[in-house]
């Protein structure tokens, strides 16, 4: 069996090239596909190189254990992860992929039966069955694995960047801070504009923040109770809110929801606000 099992290994080694040209001959015309017939000229070689490596790689299972399969593929998988995402490739489109890299491997294994000198037997065949189909079931496995993380990873990263970009304080000096609103407040925004607010206001070590409000079109109740808790947040950690810019609608809409801002320092534009503090500073 050992010496059966070896001579199968160096026959797909051998003909892991042969066997890469038959899987990719079975691949569709998908322009923008990495696995697209048409795909650009780079690509292809580079999708025929990790094919025709995946192809050792699997054989060379035919010799380990599994906890060696395991290591050899997971180094793998985790690499060829990274450069799908890196290329848009669809976790649809590798699926149905490996769904045909099996179907190959089976044909290239039944080549070898039928070509070589050696007495295979039903035994053989289903012990390779075994080995084989577990290694490429741990492929798909490791390798959805390590495309989901790297996935929501570069989501959490991205949302946390909006985040940040959703209400950034601007340091003007050493103790004056600007935060520009623009666009359409909720409240799971606000939520966030004030968690976001606080931190870089602690961070930036401002006494006094000037929230620019001229690119807010709308504003009701809840989002002005959120302003009003930020404010009274703000205070608590030794800094002081003036709010410039509201637009007159807002201004209109605030008052019909009877929300009272009288007791807050505001202003009519941040230009005569920052003319008013360059005047007190000189």
């Amino acid at each position: 069996m050992e010496n059966k099992t070896r001579a199968l290994h160096d026959f797909l080694v051998e003909n892991a090239e042969n066997f890469t040209e038959t899987w990719f001959s079975l691949q569709q015309i998908k322009t923008g596909s990495d696995y697209s017939k048409d795909a650009p000229e780079a690509v292809v070689k580079r999708i025929k190189e990790q094919n025709a490596n995946y192809v050792r790689l699997t054989a060379r299972s035919l010799l380990q254990t599994d906890e060696e399969m395991q290591k050899t593929i997971s180094a793998w998988t985790s690499q060829t992860a990274a450069d799908r995402v890196k290329s848009q490739t669809s976790l649809e489109e590798v699926v149905r992929n490996s769904g045909v890299f099996r179907q190959v491997y089976w044909t290239y294994i039944r080549k070898f039966a039928e070509s070589t000198d050696l007495e295979i037997t039903a035994k053989d065949v289903f012990e390779w069955e075994r080995t084989i189909n577990t290694t490429l079931d741990y492929v798909i496995e490791t390798f959805t694995e390590y495309f989901m993380k790297i996935l929501l990873n570069r989501l959490s990263s991205q949302a946390e960047l909006i985040k940040e970009l959703s209400a950034p304080v601007i340091a003007l000096s050493d103790d004056l801070g600007l935060l520009p609103i623009i666009g359409d407040i909720d409240t799971t925004r606000a939520k966030q504009l004030m968690q976001s607010t606080l931190e870089q206001s602690l961070e930036t070590r401002i006494s006094t923040l000037v929230i620019d409000l001229s690119g807010v079109v709308m504003i009701d109740t809840m989002v002005a109770q959120q302003f009003f808790q930020l404010i009274a947040s703000l205070k608590l950690i030794g800094v002081k809110s003036i709010l410039t810019g509201m637009r007159p609608d807002v201004v209109q809409t605030a008052v019909q929801l009877g929300i009272d801002f009288s007791e807050l320092q505001t202003e009519n534009s941040l230009r005569s606000l920052l003319k008013k503090l360059t005047r007190v500073s000189n």
